[in-house]
């Protein structure tokens, strides 16, 4: 497998801090205010996850398409994955629901709470909006290795992670990708 790292700064390294500890905040208020409520947001089914899902993405065929919900210690994750391939071409979509929204910002800290905007003759990695919603994207020009992670809802995360792709190609599968569906 290949993999882009990303090379924090020292006032970048203090943004990121700060941001973990906001969204740590958040999300233990989040529970708590469930708890307290009593309420409990169900997670989807991992079937309907799986359902959003196309059968072809990028002129691609769906290569694995797996499910599955798991939990522990009273949270419960639901989850879809699958792969898209051809020939050395290929693009793995997750797309998470952990129901609490607490929990499923938590996912989300490393970039969440943070502005990100770095480029260079490797490529880039920002932060950036996609239809209202926050995602992070990472592109690596030499590899043709890209990575794009998308907060839909405040709620459901869908990761999307290719290798020998155009720079927009990520973009453009999310955007084939029934995200509207989720409930």
């Amino acid at each position: 497998k290949e993999s882009v790292t990303i090379n924090l700064g020292e006032g970048d390294m203090k943004d990121l801090q700060n941001g973990l500890a906001d969204a740590f905040a958040e999300a233990s208020e989040s529970l708590r205010k469930n708890a307290e409520n009593g309420e409990t947001v169900e997670v989807m089914n991992f079937r309907d996850l799986k359902a959003i899902l196309p059968d072809k993405l990028l002129g691609m065929d769906r290569t694995k398409h797996t499910g599955e919900k798991t939990g522990a210690m009273g949270f419960t994750i639901s989850q879809a994955e699958a792969k898209y391939q051809e020939d050395d071409k290929s693009i793995d979509v997750t797309v998470l629901d952990a129901g609490q929204m607490g929990i499923a910002k938590l996912g989300m800290v490393a970039w969440a709470n943070v502005s990100i905007d770095r480029e260079g003759d490797f490529g880039y990695e920002r932060t950036t909006e996609i239809d209202g919603h926050k995602a992070f994207e990472k592109w690596d020009a030499d590899s043709g290795v890209g990575e794009l992670t998308f907060f839909y809802n405040d709620r459901f995360i869908i990761s999307l992670k290719g290798r020998k792709l155009g720079e927009d190609d990520l973009r453009k599968a999310l955007n084939r990708i029934d995200y509207e569906d989720l409930e």
